[in-house]
């Protein structure tokens, strides 16, 4: 019966996430991942590494170009980001690439991916525990990722392998290729 219940919750859960931006709820059911889990940290790290290309080494650089930066609600400038709007700005200016703008149809684009398989330059996005939101990342490598936390914080790396973000992992996309 419990477990039931937990299904049931997290069903409920999924159903109400919306984009960081107040778009409509994401449709996560494409992934193989709807639901959130814990990620495995230590066989993220014992993965083997794959040669970081110049177009990947170029997207981390920019995003790290913005450490510090102010989180600003609805921002997609240096002025400030928000979470979708950051990863939309580095992915523009660092791969020349242009990403949707909403977090719903960011984790849509590109092609999902295992944690195991990150590499630096891929996105990655979370459920955001009490709210109606996601919450989008750029992974760095060696378990880290880089994001703009919120409206009262500032664009920072941290680590994967820390409890508020392994247990709210939903997944990964590769929009660059190996």
């Amino acid at each position: 019966m419990k477990r039931c219940f937990v299904l049931i919750l997290g069903i409920v859960t999924l159903g109400a996430v919306s984009a960081c931006t107040g778009a409509r709820s994401p449709h996560l059911a494409v992934d193989e991942y709807p639901l959130p889990q814990v990620l495995d940290y230590e066989a993220l790290l014992a993965a083997p590494d794959l040669p970081v290309t110049d177009t990947r080494q170029r997207l981390v650089e920019t995003a790290q170009s913005f450490l510090g930066t102010p989180a600003k609600r609805g921002g997609k400038t240096p002025e400030g980001f928000d979470c979708t709007g950051y990863i939309f700005y580095v992915y523009q200016q660092g791969a020349h690439i242009t990403l949707p703008r909403k977090s719903h149809d960011q984790v849509q684009f590109g092609k999902m991916i295992s944690p195991v398989d990150l590499q630096p330059g891929d996105l990655i996005y979370f459920l955001v525990t009490g709210s109606r939101s996601l919450h989008l990342g750029l992974y760095l490598g060696e378990g880290d990722f880089i994001h703009a936390p919120s409206t009262r914080g500032a664009i920072r790396i941290e680590s994967l392998g820390s409890p508020e973000w392994r247990t709210r992992f939903l997944g990964a996309r590769r929009v660059l290729p190996i």
